[in-house]
């Protein structure tokens, strides 16, 4: 492959993995913004998400563009390696999450932490598989056209 389609092909994963957080991003809104579940935690858990996929596709873009043009033949590794990666920040991210709002209570005075917890998770795996599916469907497609 050629620098200038390296170039295009990882400027077509920027804009798909940015189109669909916002778009997933626009759709949590609507569908917790007047349900009983929203409150701050559920803002900070869509914002952490986004961002958080954000950086991540901004990191797996650059750095696939890196091994495409210095070493293709690498690439499989990277295919096998950046989701490891990807899913050790995750863990950890999640951990800082539990760990920075561990003492949070209810206004009653009861414990929040395991209600934060449940939606905090269940809106990360939200982002972090349409991600990972973009991952694996848009780089089979690319793999799969230039082994033609």
């Amino acid at each position: 492959m050629e620098a200038k389609e390296i170039d295009a092909i990882g400027h077509k994963y920027y804009k798909l993995s940015l189109w669909i957080i916002a778009g997933l991003t626009l759709l949590m809104l609507l569908l917790l913004g007047g349900s009983p579940y929203w409150n701050s935690s559920v803002l900070n858990a869509i914002l952490i998400s986004a961002a958080f996929s954000f950086l991540t596709s901004i990191a797996y873009e650059a750095s696939w563009k890196g091994i495409a043009k210095s070493s293709p033949a690498s690439l499989t590794k990277f295919y096998l390696a950046a989701p490891a990666l990807r899913m050790m920040a995750a863990v950890l991210l999640v951990l800082v999450y539990f760990i920075v709002n561990r003492s949070a209570t209810n206004v009653d005075g009861t414990p929040a932490i395991r209600g934060m917890m449940l939606k905090f998770t269940f809106i990360f795996l939200a982002y972090y598989i349409a991600l990972l599916v973009l991952d694996c469907v848009y780089f089979a497609k690319v793999e799969k056209r230039n082994k033609l």
